[in-house]
This record gives structure tokens, sequence and C-alpha cells, in this order.
């Protein structure tokens, strides 16, 4: 048997179309290669982003069913607010001790708003040996929104109160800097519409 010497098995001793053949074969092995890489890679992208979609909508899924549930609450809230002003007012109305429930709305509301009630004194009239029912100094202390928030609340029916005198002083509260607010403040009486009538 004739063997072929080793320099002619190298591509570059084979005959023209034979280096042809060999180039075409190598092109098209790397453009499937490359095509099967961009199918996978395209592949991998469309699963996350299908799955990146599928998570959304499930978090939007939950997300709805949360607000839904929100607002029987929200509606029970605002019967409940409605009943305990109503409540109030009567309590108000048949002349109950104004003083406690001017000090449990005033307290009520600075425990919502997020301040520290530090002082609540009834405030005597001039002259008088007992104080003036429904008319007090009070003394609370918090940021300037929630001392905003506080008067803004206070000053709302039912049975608004009236913030006469008002001084804001810096002040330090457990190592940290707060507002302290000192105010005179009192009841929105109704007039008797009986008085004065022959």
């Amino acid at each position: 048997m004739k063997t072929v010497p080793f320099r002619l098995s190298h591509p570059a001793h084979w005959p023209r179309a034979g280096r042809a053949c060999l180039l075409l074969s190598a092109t098209l092995a790397c453009a499937a290669l490359g095509a099967l890489l961009y199918v996978e890679e395209r592949n991998a992208i469309r699963t996350m982003a299908a799955n990146r979609r599928a998570q959304l909508q499930g978090e939007l899924k939950a997300a709805l069913t949360k607000i839904a549930a929100l607002a029987p609450l929200r509606q029970q809230e605002g019967e409940l607010a409605m009943r305990m002003a109503a409540a109030e007012e009567q309590l108000w109305q048949e002349g109950g001790e104004a003083d406690g429930l001017l000090q449990a709305k005033l307290s009520r509301r600075a425990e919502e708003c997020g301040l520290s009630m530090e002082s609540f004194k009834p405030l005597a009239a001039a002259g008088a040996v007992r104080p003036l029912a429904g008319d007090a100094d009070i003394s609370v202390s918090g940021s300037y929104a929630q001392l905003l928030r506080f008067v803004e609340l206070v000053s709302t029916p039912p049975r608004a109160v009236l913030i006469d005198a008002m001084e804001i002083t810096r002040t330090e509260r457990e190592g940290k800097q707060a507002l302290l607010m000192n105010a005179t403040v009192s009841i929105v009486r109704i007039a008797d519409n009986k008085e004065g009538k022959p």
C-alpha cells in the first residue's frame, strides 16, 4: 500500500476544492454554533421575562386583594369614628365634666399625633374660686408636623377646641431635640337660644 506523506495530509497541501469544502464546513459549523447560542440566550431571556411577569402578576393580585380587604375596614373605621363623635357630642350636651372630657379629647388627639401630653391644668377665671369649666393650660411636645396635625384635629368638630394663646419653644427630651407647645385652650360653647327670651 502506498502511504501519503504527512506533509500532504495537511489542509494547506490539499487541492483547492478540498480546502474550499473544509473552509465552508468550518464556517457553517461556526454559524450553527452561533445560532444555537443565540437561540439558547433568547430562550433564557424569554424564560426570565415570563417568570418576572408571573411574579409581578402575583404581587399585583395580592395587592388588589389587600386593597379590597381594606375598603370594608376603612368604612368600619369611619362609622366608628362617627359613632364616637356622636357619643362625645352627647356627653358635652348633657353637661358632663367639661374638664375631664376636654382632657380626654386632647390626650386622645395627642396620642394619635405621636405627641407627649406634658401637662393639663384647668384654667381659673380671674377672681373665681373654682376653675372655669372647659378652659385649660396645656403643654405638649413633639415635632412641628405633629403639633400642626394636633392643632388641626382639636380644632375640628364635634366640640372644636379654641386655642386662645400659643407659645412654642425648643426643648430636649430623652436626648433628642423637640418642640414644646404651651397653649391656653377652651371649648367652643354653644349659646343657649332660650337665653334672652321673655
